[in-house]
């Protein structure tokens, strides 16, 4: 289990959204959990990413309740069109799927990261906003 945690002033841990609210929820009070901290580089960029994806999902759904199921598949289809993508075979060794990559923030320099980004907003653009409204890009427009 992963939880995204923000270091209050008073020397505590919050969570960082309501996933990981959720997240901690299922752990239970007095029991003894050991934990691994590592700081996520540039947070905001990271948060700011879960936000687009699951706006994209709404979009894309047109319904303003998404699962995490309909956000996930929407960021694999990101993910995919903009070029993070690996090539898996299939046990028959002759056949094979493309299947998103899993990217890593804490690994990439910040050029990478912001290159990354502008290719999730591409594809994006490409993909998902193609038939928008006027009224929906100035709202995306907005979103950046």
């Amino acid at each position: 289990m992963k939880i995204n945690l923000i270091r209050t002033a008073n020397n505590k841990f919050w969570p960082a959204s309501e996933e990981d609210l959720e997240q901690m929820k299922k752990l239970k009070i007095g029991d003894h959990y050991k934990a691994d901290i590592t700081l996520d580089h540039n947070y905001p960029l990271l948060q700011k990413i879960h936000v687009f994806f699951k706006y994209c999902a709404k979009h894309y759904y047109g319904d303003e309740n998404v699962n995490k199921d309909q956000i996930q598949l929407t960021k694999d289809k990101l993910l995919m069109s903009a070029g993070y993508v690996k090539q898996v075979f299939l046990p028959d060794n002759i056949r094979f799927e493309l299947k998103p990559t899993s990217i890593s923030y804490a690994k990439m320099t910040e050029e990478e990261r912001r290159d990354c980004y502008q290719k999730l907003v591409t594809a994006a653009c490409k993909n998902v906003f193609h038939g928008a409204s006027v009224e929906q890009w100035n709202d995306l427009m907005r979103f950046f």
